[in-house]
């Protein structure tokens, strides 16, 4: 038998119904519409989904069928653990001004924070004890608060830039003339370096008199220039069988060479004579 049944309304009109298999019953068929007074509005559904249900107003209670779940919507710091707690994942973002950044951390260092951006003042200590900086220390000052040891680095102007001030071993070079020299070169630095020259003694001997100059010049020059070039000595000798001048200089100020710049040595004639120099590489 089909499965509609005609119900006479004029000529007829056919209800939709389903047949029961076996005892021919006819069940008939239902559409859901909303219940507002004079409408017809069909309640949405699909063959795929089923009813159509707007969970965003529902409220679900959640628990273990005895006890529910309370949820806290102003929690505060030192909060007493007296509910239920539910415990979500979620994701910290941080406004950087223009949009909202994920906040970015890893099992080993937990949150990562830039502290190049950190403003104020950071405590440091060991939790219960902070360690005090003293900003105006003096000699023989009693250890009465926790110090901070740090590794620090001091540097002196040179008159253009600024020098690391090291704790340096003195180094000793020497040289022995016994004919004219043209820029030769006494103390060559190390690549990068510059001399420093803090004592400088010259003895003549032999006959012979001249000029002997102890000055700096770069890596190629040879030619000493007066007013140019950084002389540490520029003087005259004058020998004889019985008089053998010198001359011994401790400066008051270390002489600085330029940095590669070679201490280098001019004699004007065939003399004799010997330059001693110490000092240090900066």
């Amino acid at each position: 038998m089909a499965d509609n049944v005609p119900i006479t309304a004029g000529t007829g009109t056919n209800i939709a119904t389903d047949e029961v298999s076996g005892t021919l019953e006819h069940v008939q068929l239902m559409k859901l519409a909303i219940s507002t007074d004079g409408s017809r509005t069909l309640i949405p559904a699909t063959s795929a989904d089923g009813l159509l249900v707007d969970i965003s107003n529902a409220n679900v209670p959640i628990g273990d069928g005895t006890n529910l779940i309370s949820i806290d919507t102003a929690p505060g710091d030192a909060e007493a653990n007296t509910v239920n707690a539910l415990h979500t994942m979620a994701r910290l973002a941080m406004y950087n001004g223009t949009t909202w950044d994920r906040v970015r951390g890893n099992t080993s260092n937990g949150v990562q924070v830039d502290v190049t951006r950190v403003q104020g003042q950071v405590q440091v200590g060991d939790g219960t004890n902070a360690v005090s900086v003293d900003t105006a220390g003096t000699d023989a000052e009693t250890n009465a608060v926790n110090q901070l040891h740090t590794q620090a680095r001091m540097y002196e102007y040179n008159g253009t830039t600024w020098d690391r001030k090291r704790s340096h071993a003195t180094i000793n070079k020497v040289g022995q003339y016994t004919s004219a020299q043209t820029g030769t070169a006494l103390w060559t630095p190390s690549s990068g370096l510059a001399v420093v020259v803090t004592a400088l003694q010259i003895q003549s001997y032999g006959t012979t008199a001249g000029t002997a100059i102890v000055w700096f010049g770069a890596s190629a020059d040879t030619t000493y220039t007066r007013s140019t070039d950084l002389a540490l000595f520029d003087g005259e000798f004058a020998p004889s069988a019985t008089n053998k001048p010198g001359v011994i200089m401790t400066l008051p100020t270390p002489a600085r060479g330029a940095v590669n710049h070679v201490l280098r040595v001019t004699t004007t004639n065939a003399q004799s004579i010997t330059i001693n120099v110490w000092g240090y590489e900066i």
